[in-house]
């Protein structure tokens, strides 16, 4: 190795990393990320990606039908039971489609009024697919959540 070769490996000054983002990596708009969650496949929508978006949509939406078909139930806190918290964040991931199974089962006044403890979830634990249910309920949502994650590495321009 050569004097010459040494100097050839070191990093030019222009290749220090910074402190500050560039103008690839900002941070995306939280609108965008609060919509993308609220609709499945908005987000998608709006930065063009609409193969993308009607995909993540109809996934997201068909298994949530399959699972309230299954007697599934929606995810609700309950004081007794420390992991329901994690039930009803999975739950919650399914944005509308939730927050509407909700009142529908419990009525407007119910979801504010019973907020969080005393909502019905819906389901029927004696139905033969309500575990199924309860598992595609929450997938569907978990899966919700990944796509926001993957509207926010898109629009910061990590993603294409």
């Amino acid at each position: 190795m050569t004097a010459g070769d040494s100097k050839s490996k070191k990093k030019k000054p222009t290749e220090v990393a910074t402190d500050q983002p560039s103008e690839e990596k900002r941070r995306p708009p939280v609108q965008l990320l609060v919509g993308a969650w609220f609709i499945p496949g908005l987000g998608h929508w709006i930065l063009g990606k609409k193969k993308r978006a009607v995909v993540f949509a109809a996934v997201v939406f068909l298994s949530f039908v399959t699972g309230v078909l299954l007697q599934g139930e929606i995810g609700t806190p309950r004081p007794e039971s420390p992991f329901s918290w994690l039930a009803a964040f999975a739950c919650l991931g399914n944005g509308i489609l939730a927050i509407g199974r909700l009142i529908w089962l419990n009525g407007l006044g119910g979801l504010f009024g019973g907020f969080p403890f005393d909502l019905q979830g819906g389901g029927s634990p004696s139905a033969a697919g309500f575990a199924y249910g309860n598992t595609f309920l929450y997938t569907a949502g978990l899966m919700n959540l990944l796509t926001v994650l993957d509207v926010s590495d898109i629009a910061r321009g990590e993603k294409d």
